[in-house]
């Protein structure tokens, strides 16, 4: 009883925070969570080098484009598609959420397909529009649509990481813009800071899944939603 102070403050947390047992012991890790923020920040560098040759190609078009940038948007494309659905999968885990399925599939679907028709032929031109560039346009509006009917879903989640509704916000504006066909560059743009803000949400579950009780080998700690 040596040094035991009767009117000293509590040192447990008054308030418990409790999180979803399928996060805190489903098949996340902390190490998981981080590899997945690192693709997502790769895939913003693979974003502004597509940009950056773009750019080149405007400047320089009496030169042949070149063949990696066909196989980087395929692989981005990829990338893209599997990170969303580990999102899902993580917000499904974590806040209970539902019917983020479909916009997922559509933005793999179409992003797929518009790298397809992306090495197919030159860029698509807004005069005398042939079938390739109908059906780039239609690609682009569904896949703008289907990132602004995902960020919807996304705005819907209560008590969400902070860096997960700059997400939302960020895949809303660019889905709005790509939708529009003809501001694609601004798309290109927002969509680098979503990468971003992807990464950021998938750091914050790892910080947050890290100091949760509960964890083996972890202490208790205090779960933050600062994102």
């Amino acid at each position: 009883m040596a040094g035991h102070n009767p009117y000293a403050p509590p040192r447990a947390p008054l308030i418990e925070v409790s999180l979803p047992a399928a996060f805190v012991a489903g098949d996340w890790a902390p190490g998981q969570l981080r590899v997945l923020g690192a693709l997502a920040l790769g895939c913003l560098f693979g974003v502004l080098a597509l940009l950056a040759q773009g750019i080149w190609a405007a400047l320089h078009p009496q030169h042949p484009a070149l063949p990696w940038a066909y196989l980087l948007g395929l692989l981005l494309a990829l990338l893209w598609g599997y990170l969303l659905l580990r999102l899902k999968g993580l917000l499904g885990d974590r806040f209970a959420a539902r019917g983020l399925g479909w916009p997922v599939g559509v933005q793999l679907f179409a992003g797929l397909l518009l790298s397809g028709l992306a090495a197919l032929g030159e860029a698509p031109a807004l005069a005398h529009p042939g079938a390739l560039e109908l059906g780039y346009f239609a690609l682009c509006v569904a896949l703008g649509l289907s990132q602004a009917w995902f960020a919807l879903g996304l705005r819907r989640i209560r008590q969400a990481w902070t860096a997960l509704r700059l997400f939302a916000f960020l895949l809303f504006a660019g889905g709005i813009l790509c939708a529009s066909v003809v501001l694609l560059v601004p798309a290109l743009l927002l969509g680098m800071l979503a990468c971003l803000a992807l990464a950021r949400v998938f750091f914050a579950a790892a910080a947050e899944l890290q100091g949760a009780p509960g964890r083996s080998g972890e202490r208790p700690g205090r779960v933050s939603r600062s994102g």
